[in-house]
């Protein structure tokens, strides 16, 4: 089956979180974690299908998620796969700059477990 939903977070237990919540949500959909945009971009121009959905933290290593973000919306073969950024930041000026730079939406990490899973079935709904 194919990749519906990729997310790139360098936080193991974040990835681990999302899988669980994702599957409570929408046990068809499949997940792809990946830990920085260098190995997302990587991941990209070898998968035999696009996934639906992205959702990219912004802290990482390597390649940070504006870096990410910047150059996938600047390829014409991965600029229409819908991304949201997933942060636990939440300045007023972050969401700004990640609708400037094509983003969906800014989503902040939530702590609870059902708030997880009402933000995961809300981007679902924006496939």
């Amino acid at each position: 089956m194919a990749i519906s939903i990729l997310l790139i977070d360098d936080d193991n237990d974040d990835c681990e979180l999302f899988g669980e919540a994702l599957q409570e949500v929408n046990p068809e959909l499949q997940l792809k974690c990946i830990s920085d945009g260098c190995e997302a971009i990587a991941f990209l121009e070898t998968c035999t299908e696009l996934p639906r959905l992205i959702f990219l933290d912004i802290n990482m290593p390597r390649m940070d998620g504006w870096e990410c973000l910047a150059a996938l919306k600047g390829r014409p073969d991965f600029g229409g796969i819908p991304i949201f950024m997933y942060s636990t930041s939440s300045l007023p000026e972050d969401k700004e700059k990640a609708l400037a730079l094509g983003a969906l939406d800014l989503i902040n990490k939530p702590n609870d477990y059902n708030v997880l899973k009402q933000v995961i079935r809300q981007a679902i709904d924006r496939m």
